[in-house]
Parts: C-alpha cells; sequence; structure tokens
C-alpha cells in the first residue's frame, strides 16, 4: 500500500508554452528514500496520480520536476500557484547505477522531458567529477525553446552538452533531426551509457552503441 504524504510548491515556472518547471518542498520521509539519480515520485492531485521523473540530485530537500502540459495530473500541476499543497510518495524505481561508470566515460542520451532524470545525474557526478571520464549528454528537444536548463548545466565542471531539435528556427545553428544521429560520434571505448526516453529511441541508441563496441552490460535504463 502506497503512503501518501504532504508537500508544498515552492516555485513554478513558465519555460516554453507547454513546458513548466516545477519544485516541491517535501518532507523527509521523501527526501530520505531518494538514492539513485533517476528515480521517480508519485504525485496526486484532484483525486488521481501519475509519476514524474526527479530531476534534482539525492540529498535535495526540494525536488524539480520538467512538466509538459496537456491533460490529467500534469495539467493540474503545472498550473497550481505557489504554496499549494500536493501529495507525493517515496521515491520509485531502480534508478541509475552512476558508480558503474566510475573511471569511465559517462554517456547520457535523452529526449524531451527525459532531460529531468539525466540533469539529476548530471549534478550528482558533479560533486564528484574526478571519479569519471569524459561525460557527455546528447539530448533531443522539439524546438529551440524548449531546451531547459542548458546555461545551468553548461556551468557543470567538464560536461559536453550536444542538442538536436525536430523543429529549428533561423536562429538555430545546431543540428535538426533525430538524438541518435549524435551517438556515433560520442562513444568511446570505455563508454557507460544512461538512456531515458522511448522505447523506439532507446533500442536504436543500443543497438547504435554495440556497434560502436559498447556492451549491452554498460548500458542502463532508469526504470
Amino acid at each position: 500500500m502506497r503512503t501518501w504524504h504532504l508537500a508544498h510548491l515552492t516555485r513554478r515556472r513558465l519555460l516554453d508554452e507547454g513546458l513548466v518547471e516545477v519544485s516541491l518542498s517535501v518532507p523527509p520521509p521523501v527526501w530520505e528514500a531518494f538514492s539513485r539519480p533517476g528515480q521517480f515520485t508519485r504525485v496526486r492531485l484532484a483525486g488521481s496520480e501519475a509519476p514524474f521523473a526527479i530531476a534534482s540530485p539525492p540529498g535535495s530537500r526540494a525536488f524539480d520536476y520538467l512538466v509538459r502540459r496537456g491533460a490529467g495530473v500534469s495539467d493540474v500541476l503545472a498550473s497550481l500557484p505557489e504554496g499549494a499543497p500536493v501529495e507525493v510518495a517515496a521515491p520509485e524505481g531502480r534508478g541509475f547505477p552512476v558508480d558503474e561508470a566510475r573511471g569511465r566515460d559517462l554517456l547520457l542520451v535523452c529526449t524531451g522531458t527525459a532531460l529531468a532524470p539525466c540533469r539529476s545525474v548530471l549534478h550528482d557526478v558533479a560533486r564528484r567529477r574526478a571519479e569519471f571520464g569524459r561525460v557527455t549528454l546528447l539530448q533531443g528537444q522539439r524546438s529551440p525553446r524548449q531546451v531547459p536548463w542548458l546555461d545551468e548545466l553548461r556551468a557543470l565542471p567538464a560536461v559536453q552538452i550536444h542538442t538536436v531539435v525536430a523543429e529549428g528556427d533561423e536562429g538555430w545553428a545546431g543540428p535538426r533531426g533525430l538524438v541518435q544521429s549524435l551517438v556515433p560520434g560520442a562513444i568511446s571505448p570505455d563508454t557507460v551509457a544512461f538512456l531515458v526516453g522511448q522505447r523506439e529511441m532507446t533500442d536504436e541508441v543500443a543497438a547504435l552503441l554495440e556497434r560502436g563496441g559498447v556492451s549491452r552490460g554498460r548500458v542502463f535504463l532508469n526504470v
């Protein structure tokens, strides 16, 4: 039986039309149970519940989420005013085994709001950056307007970030297409990969990694 705890919305920031960053102040039974980047919590509002990946690193007393508006709990959560009460359950999911990447190159590949668990990993790794080799994030986003936390992540120590968008505009000088197109150029013999996104993408990326010499035993999903 799932136990629900009272949290409060402390910040809501509109990133782009339909994309919102939300922060919740969570009680000790929730943040103390957060053990691995890549885990998620269930949020309950108006009698319905939905899972959201935690974008903050373990140890955080406030949990950040990346919410795409549309329907159901996502739409309600993205519309709440600051200070509103929210019910949350303890973190779930196996998350990412960050220690498996110690002494190796870490490659993170994600699309859309799946950037949230990758942000959690990157902040966790930043606390002990010397333990890892090259750290690279490959992200596919809908448009240049929907690339959250870019300046923040670029400020982390020795992290390479590469972004591809599906819908570029006149001001976008980067690549367009699928995130899979970035993978071959990011592989090294020591790569450990964390993948987050739709199954079709993660399957294709895992196959590209295997062709590049990265065994399936060094490729991880967070759920």
